[in-house]
């Protein structure tokens, strides 16, 4: 499994302009308004602990012109974590679209990262289910092969004969091989 680094997500980010990755960050709708809107929307489980990851991943992410959930800019969720956080997050894991995990090193470490990614598996099947790995170098997850079961966000260099240069492009790669472009399995 590839996983990206956090320094290719951050240059993806920084190649876009600050105007852009401004209103990524701050332009948010609620569930009701991006369904209104016709976008698809986004649980994304993630390690509080990755914000230097996280910004990058969700101007990645909203690129493609989805919107996304965070747990912590959610006014309604408790201040401290407690059965009414559990229920939140089991509200807002069954009623967004998709359900992807920001898969980094403490992610994996994370007692409730799993436990969204459980709960998750059993709301939204490999369909509506994906994988987003990240660390600080390119290699392998240790003791969490278990992550191999799910679609997984990847990514390639190919050639743009329109701009004659060499340029990321995304995929969800599922576990029997098969891809979609990222911006296909989101909008679909």
């Amino acid at each position: 499994m590839a996983i990206i680094t956090k320094q290719e997500l951050k240059t993806f980010s920084s190649n876009l302009s600050y105007t852009t990755r401004s209103a990524y960050m701050t332009k948010s709708f609620g569930l009701n308004e991006a369904k209104g809107k016709a976008l698809k929307t986004i649980f994304l489980s993630h390690s509080h602990s990755d914000k230097d990851v996280l910004e990058p991943a969700i101007v990645l992410l909203k690129s493609i012109g989805v919107n996304i959930y965070i747990d912590w800019k959610d006014e309604t969720m408790p201040a401290i974590t407690n059965a009414l956080t559990a229920s939140k997050l089991k509200e807002n894991i069954k009623k967004h679209d998709r359900f992807i995990l920001l898969a980094s090193p403490s992610a994996i470490k994370s007692n409730w990262v799993n436990w969204e990614l459980g709960y998750g598996d059993a709301q939204k099947y490999m369909d509506n289910i994906a994988i987003f790995p990240t660390e600080d170098y390119t290699g392998q997850w240790k003791d969490a092969e278990y992550l191999l079961i799910y679609p997984k966000l990847d990514k390639t260099s190919e050639y743009n004969v329109y701009n004659r240069r060499m340029e990321d492009v995304y995929y969800i790669i599922n576990p029997d091989g098969t891809k979609v472009s990222l911006k296909t399995w989101l909008t679909r």
